[in-house]
């Protein structure tokens, strides 16, 4: 498992993320973005250079549409160049973290099932959503997605993990973990990856995820 590994399938995520919800994928000048309509982002996923040519006419097109904020997700070898220049401020780093999925573990997990967390199929052997409730109330969700055509190594990505504030340390993390690790496993996954942050990679720690590197991001809020 690489950090190209880890970049590919957050790209991959966010590309199906925006054709499920009316956005879409499109590159410039040595760079590739996703537009998120729902949650009105521009993206570029992990350019190898800054270029002007590459940032003007997306920063454009992100005025069209109204967007709320442009992101640049970046390997940390990868230098910011022009982006301060373009209003562009440091942002959060992503934590790549991933683990080995097997028999034994997926078993351990499911042997002690979690009631508050209940699991949707949304693509057929590719993209599952865990829904957490604390009573009538909902406390979190996350998703899996399984990389299809990925040859002969088989990733699942953990993406979107959000416990409300309230339910934190109750044990739902690892409950909505579980339930999606066993769902990937069910479907052929041998290894799972996601990124985490400072805080949230507590959690990760404690499920068996191992840090294998850190990006960086920088973030461009239009009308600011």
């Amino acid at each position: 498992m690489t950090l190209s590994d880890c970049q590919g399938t957050q790209h991959a995520w966010f590309k199906a993320l925006a054709e499920a919800t009316g956005g879409r994928s499109f590159s410039t000048h040595k760079m590739n973005w996703v537009w998120l309509p729902e949650t009105r982002e521009m993206l570029c996923m992990f350019p190898t250079e800054i270029t002007a040519a590459g940032l003007q006419p997306a920063l454009g097109e992100a005025e069209r549409l109204g967007a709320s904020a442009v992101g640049i997700w970046m390997n940390a070898a990868v230098r910011e160049g022009i982006l301060p220049q373009f209003s562009f401020e440091r942002g959060w780093q992503p934590w790549w973290m991933t683990r080995a999925l097997d028999v034994e573990t997926v078993s351990t997990a499911s042997d002690a099932p979690d009631g508050r967390v209940s699991l949707t199929t949304v693509v057929d052997n590719q993209v599952w959503l865990a829904t957490a409730q604390s009573g009538d109330e909902w406390a979190g969700r996350s998703y899996a997605y399984l990389l299809p055509e990925q040859g002969k190594k088989h990733l699942a990505g953990i993406f979107d993990m959000v416990v409300a504030p309230e339910q934190r340390r109750s044990g739902l993390g690892t409950a909505l973990l579980n339930k999606l690790a066993e769902a990937a496993f069910n479907a052929g996954a041998e290894h799972l990856l996601l990124n985490a942050t400072p805080d949230g990679q507590r959690l990760y720690r404690k499920y068996g995820f191992d840090l294998i590197g850190k990006g960086q991001t920088w973030w461009y809020h239009p009308g600011q």
